[in-house]
């Protein structure tokens, strides 16, 4: 759902309702199959096969601009398919040595069209009554801005986890991950129509784009328990993704690009324990992310395309704690807590430099708390009641952190009461999220200059039902 400024809804409109002149139904389609087996080799040797084969359908005609006018619709459609193969050798010794050794291979395919519906109801001189000419003489208004691509991605890997008990107390881990990744995109074409579908310029020419990254990774940490109920760990790893395609490129060949390969650099520190004759779990950890070359999509305020690029230098700091407590046989209590301090070291988006600014998706503290309660566990079932309150921080949705598209603190509280029948056969549930109805944002993105509005999603409101189940 999406909200816009109050100046382009007509009276008489929530914030939660637009104005929209594209009502068509969204369809999205998927298909999957999955199968696992494992064959023991022998006592202490089992090969696990993980395979899986996915393909999905989406047409989508997303009403963007949230006003009665054509200001600016997006058309979506995507046929995509992928095949994933994961084979690996795991070892049960029963001594102080141990390992898992695999190979895992994936292939998706993808088709994509995307087209800018831009002033499709606005001749080039201001006026309803759009012809095609008018997309020449007033470009971009008036304009369908449609481009389409084959992306074809394969992904190749041998990886390693091997543990060593070197004393009762203190175990030894590592691994490492070797990858090669290829990509192509290809058929690459944009082209601007006129709202009747006539061609009035070819933009960017049939193109085609590849990639080829190799990568070693790995990972080495250690885990000392102090007593059987409290244990330390600390580990490093680097951590990589693989180079991207810009998706968006719709107005000039120089739009198309490939974002390099990211990658992390992860250190964490850590506590698990129990205590109070192991009714109170507390799980603490403490990190420090550094990303090289952190992929981001930007989106251009005046025209809304989106290109993808790098930001050279970013890090995290943070921490998090669980809390578990079981005050009696019938009454749980749990809370959750994380501190996040995110910056951007060296990076510059639409021409700005952005060192020194937050990074998007990232408030400063988060919490989490709830309580589990049995209230009946008898002949007649089990009855039992869940509360949930979650606290977010404020935070942005871009790097270039535009103090009006901050998302304020905010808020959810959400409870289910569920009744499971004696033989466990039977289950039903009534519950609720966000039962303030709190309004909030989940993304904004920054189009006032080109369009006169702000992109935004909105929270899902108010939400209410009824589940029932049964085990065959």
């Amino acid at each position: 759902m999406y909200a816009q400024p109050e100046a382009v809804n007509r009276p008489g409109l929530g914030r939660r309702e637009i104005e929209a002149n594209v009502t068509d139904r969204r369809r999205a389609r998927t298909w999957s199959v999955s199968l696992t087996g494992t064959v023991d080799l022998s006592d202490t040797l089992a090969i696990t096969s993980v395979t899986s084969w996915d393909k999905g359908r989406l047409s989508f005609y997303e009403d963007t601009d949230g006003t009665a006018t054509g200001l600016l619709e997006i058309p979506y459609t995507d046929r995509a398919t992928q095949f994933a193969q994961d084979l690996r050798l795991t070892s049960d010794f029963g001594g102080p040595f141990n390992f898992i050794l695999g190979a895992y291979f994936n292939r998706e395919k993808v088709y994509n069209e995307t087209t800018f519906e831009i002033g499709k109801d606005i001749d080039s001189d201001g006026l309803p009554g759009v012809t095609d000419a008018d997309c020449a003489a007033g470009f971009p208004l008036g304009c369908l801005f449609r481009n389409s691509f084959d992306q074809l991605k394969k992904s190749y890997a041998l990886y390693s986890d091997v543990s060593f008990e070197l004393t009762d107390q203190l175990t030894l881990r590592g691994g490492l991950r070797f990858t090669h990744d290829k990509g192509t995109q290809s058929n690459f074409e944009a082209n601007a129509f006129g709202p009747n579908g006539v061609l009035v310029m070819n933009l960017i020419p049939p193109s085609r784009l590849d990639y080829s990254q190799e990568n070693l990774s790995g990972k080495v940490g250690a885990d000392y328990k102090i007593n059987p109920d409290v244990m330390v760990y600390g580990n490093y790893s680097r951590g990589y993704r693989a180079p991207s395609f810009n998706a968006q490129a719709f107005f000039d060949p120089s739009e198309l690009s490939v974002a390099k390969a990211e990658k992390i650099d992860a250190f964490e520190l850590g506590l698990k324990s129990q205590f109070a004759d192991r009714r109170v779990t507390l799980n603490m950890a403490a990190f420090r992310y550094t990303y090289s070359n952190q992929q981001f999509i930007n989106v251009d305020p005046a025209t809304a395309a989106q290109t993808l690029l790098n930001i050279p230098r970013s890090r995290i700091l943070g921490g998090e704690a669980e809390l578990t407590v079981r005050a009696t046989d019938m009454v749980t209590l749990r809370a959750g807590a994380g501190l996040l301090d995110t910056k951007i070291k060296r990076g510059t988006v639409s021409g700005v430099d952005v060192s020194g600014n937050r990074l998007s998706n990232a408030p400063k503290l988060t919490f989490t708390g709830g309580v589990d309660a049995t209230v009946m566990d008898g002949g007649n079932g089990k009855l039992s009641l869940h509360g949930d309150i979650n606290y977010s921080a404020s935070q942005y949705f871009e790097v270039l952190n535009i103090p009006r598209l901050q998302q304020d603190s905010y808020v959810l509280l959400a409870g289910h009461i569920d009744w499971e029948s004696a033989d466990g056969r039977w289950n039903a549930s009534v519950w609720g999220k966000n039962l303030t109805n709190k309004f909030y944002f989940t993304s904004r993105v920054d189009l006032l200059a080109g369009f006169g509005f702000d992109y935004n999603h909105v929270g899902t409101p108010r939400t209410y039902g009824v589940t029932v189940g049964m085990k065959f």
